[in-house]
Order: structure tokens, then sequence, then C-alpha cells
């Protein structure tokens, strides 16, 4: 009888200790479920920005080493290998950025009298500011050099915010209880007034 109840008490103990590794299991299970579903989220948001010209904000991807290893995107690869010539190992990436932009001035020059004809004719002059130089030097008979010169300064500034997962309810009061998520925004901004930014990519490399 005794023996009976001993080994009764193993068998739950024995179930006891299944049941608690099969619930933390589960519960790690979910929790990198929920995290991998936030991840693919914020990379569709941040997909969304990138792309669409209306939406006034710059969303940063988040990438796990993996993913970057794997990705078959042009300018992550392009970004990879950069990270790579500098023999930067996988474990020691913080974040890649990417930035691509253009600038442009247009002078106009007018002179009355006719240029070009006279053999001891020479022009040099130089249009500059803060931000641009250009220097114009015009020769007999058809010689025109243009040598532009400008300064860039780009300031980037990252913030994070909380955002639902999934579109906000009209509700406020549901909003309250909806599962929400960090979503890093990117601001990019160009001192230089004749210069636009055209495109840029941010990647925050994640567990």
């Amino acid at each position: 009888m005794k023996d009976w109840k001993f080994y009764a008490g193993l068998v739950i103990v024995a179930i006891f200790v299944i049941l608690t590794v099969v619930v933390i299991e589960q519960h790690k299970k979910i929790k990198q479920t929920n995290y991998e579903l936030s991840t693919a989220v914020i990379n569709l948001k941040a997909y969304e920005s990138e792309n669409d010209s209306l939406i006034n904000k710059n969303i940063e991807y988040n990438y796990t080493v993996e993913q970057l290893n794997a990705s078959t995107d042009s300018l992550v690869r392009e970004l990879n290998n950069v990270r790579k010539a500098l023999k930067i190992k996988d474990k020691h990436i913080a974040e890649l950025q990417y930035i691509a932009s253009h600038s442009s001035k247009v002078d106009s020059i007018f002179i009355r009298d006719t240029i070009f004809k006279d053999k001891d004719f020479c022009l040099d002059t130089i249009i500059a500011d803060k931000w641009a130089k250009l220097q114009l030097n015009l020769k007999y008979p058809n010689e025109i050099i243009a040598d532009y010169s400008f300064n860039n300064e780009t300031v980037i500034v990252s913030s994070s915010h909380k955002e639902t997962v999934e579109p906000p309810h009209k509700c406020w009061l549901i909003r309250l209880f909806q599962k929400k998520h960090y979503v890093t925004e990117v601001e990019v901004i160009q001192n230089n007034p004749y210069c636009e930014n055209d495109k840029h990519k941010h990647i925050k490399i994640v567990n």
C-alpha cells in the first residue's frame, strides 16, 4: 500500500514537472511569436513609409543578423557588403544607415558685350555662399570651365514611440487595451538648402 502511494506520488510529481516544462516552453514560443509578429509589422510600416511619398516620416527597419545576411534587397546587400569590407563582425553590428541625396543650384550670368571674339577676352568669376561655390572661367576661343563644389551637412535624429501592432481602433477606450510596440522614427535633415533627400534606409540590428 505504501509502495503504491509512493509511486503515485512520483507520477504526480513527474506530471507536474512535465506540465511546468511544457507551459514554460509554450510561453517562450508565444513570446517569440509575438516578438516576430511585432518585428514584421514594424518592417511593414517601414516599407510603407519608404515607398509612399505621402507619408512624411521614416521608420527604422528591425533586422536580425540572419535576416541581414539573407536579404535580397539591393540597398541592404550594399550596406552589408560595406560592413563586411570594414571587417565588422556580425555580433558587433548596431545600426546600418543609407542616405542618397542630390545637390543642385542654377545661376545665370548675363553679359551685355559679345564674348569669345576678342582674343584677349578672359572672364574668371566666383559665385559662392556658405553652401555652394561656382568658379566660372571663360577664355577665347571656346573654353568654358565651371568648377562646382557643395558643402553638405546631414543631421540624423532617431526617436521611439509606442504604436498599436494592429491598426488603431476608432474607439479610444479599446485602443487603451490594444497590444503596442515601440517604433523608431528617423528624421533626416539636410542643412544645405540646395540639397534634397532622394532616398534613405535605416536598419537596426536586433537579437
